[in-house]
């Protein structure tokens, strides 16, 4: 899995994603949500620059950035729905 809000990939510690650049391990909740929308990591396909930008989302399951609507171009899903619990209850450092 690949944290969405700077692309690196996230580890599975004690049962929960933890983004280790950014200092943030993912509730319970969103946890259980990103699991179900992406099930397993795909490899990235493509060379993409990763850090912590204000206006740039990735796609947890491709680690590639979002599209228009926070659609991923490759696998079609989309974490739109999640942004407040990304943005309000789980802040990103900016590394």
């Amino acid at each position: 899995m690949y944290c969405p809000h700077c692309g690196r990939e996230i580890r599975l510690v004690e049962g929960m994603y933890v983004c280790e650049a950014g200092e943030m391990t993912f509730g319970q909740y969103l946890h259980g949500i990103l699991a179900k929308i992406f099930p397993e990591q795909r490899p990235r396909t493509i060379e993409v620059e990763v850090g912590r930008q204000l206006t740039r989302w990735f796609c947890p399951g491709c680690g590639v950035p979002l599209g228009k609507g926070m659609v991923c171009g490759q696998c079609g899903q989309s974490i739109h729905d999640l942004l407040w619990q990304l943005v309000e209850l789980h802040p990103h450092a900016q590394g």
